[in-house]
């Protein structure tokens, strides 16, 4: 807290959700002593650092002046409206890699998706490399087809669903797995504790739209999901903690195709309900 910069307004008070701010007898901001960060101390939210009109507050290192600005709300809309029309699931992609610098910058802001009392608690395995990603996909395919001449099929299918997925390869789905994607990130929080699976899908709707952000194409994939659970060999070799949600993968890389335009959805109103009380 920089004493000469506080100007005593409580706006960093009034945000703080674990209520250790107050003002001191000089009507200066303090900090209460406190145990362990989370519910009964300090929730690591930056919310104080964010709100100080006058940049007062600095915290665990992070200084306001190094602060991103708030976005103009009539600039901000339309390019929120803009990005969401024109994100797409992106089945096809050029064989190429994403520049690593480009991936850990979009997986390192991801710090500031919602989640569950700011616990962190989401992890993210990461196939960075198209090589690595091509050798997973085969590996994954050819157990899959195995076990599918003993009938045996993801969760939801049936051998005529699953020979629809095999015939749209020739078609939009060149790959049925994976839909040719050259990354995949997959986000997992540990069950029992925090609100891990609203976490883990809220980090991979906002990754998707950070792919969208930068020119990069995504594909929420839960197929392969259900597929790789019947393959605990290949599974645990992701080493994802058995203790762990996951509920999609996400597909990401340059597309091969560019879309011209927006889609033009809406979500018509008997789909919307206002209940009276």
């Amino acid at each position: 807290m920089d004493k000469d910069k506080c100007i005593g307004c409580g706006m960093c008070i009034k945000v703080c959700p674990g209520g250790v701010l107050s003002l001191d007898g000089e009507h200066k901001v303090q900090t209460a002593d406190f145990t362990e960060f989370g519910w009964n101390g300090c929730w690591k939210c930056e919310h104080c650092l964010a709100v100080c009109p006058t940049g007062a507050v600095s915290v665990f290192g992070h200084k306001p002046e190094e602060s991103l600005p708030p976005v103009d709300p009539d600039k901000g809309s339309q390019v929120m409206d803009a990005l969401i029309a024109n994100r797409h699931s992106c089945r096809r992609y050029k064989d190429q890699n994403v520049p690593e610098n480009v991936i850990q910058d979009m997986i390192s802001r991801l710090a500031n998706a919602p989640n569950g009392g700011n616990k962190q608690q989401v992890e993210f395995t990461l196939i960075d490399d198209k090589a690595q990603m091509e050798r997973f996909r085969q590996e994954t395919f050819r157990e899959m087809e195995r076990l599918s001449k003993e009938e045996i099929y993801p969760e939801g299918f049936d051998r005529a669903s699953y020979e629809d997925m095999k015939r749209w390869r020739k078609t939009v789905r060149p790959d049925m797995l994976f839909c040719g994607a050259p990354h995949l990130l997959i986000p997992h929080a540990p069950l029992g504790k925090g609100e891990p699976i609203p976490d883990t899908l809220i980090a991979g709707t906002y990754f998707e739209l950070f792919c969208a952000s930068r020119g990069l194409g995504a594909v929420m994939l839960t197929f392969p999901l259900n597929a790789l659970k019947k393959m605990p060999n290949i599974w645990n070799r992701l080493e994802i903690p058995e203790d762990h949600y996951v509920g999609v993968l996400i597909g990401f890389g340059y597309p091969e195709i560019r879309y011209a335009r927006g889609a033009q959805k809406t979500i018509e109103t008997s789909r919307i309900h206002r209940p009276a009380f």
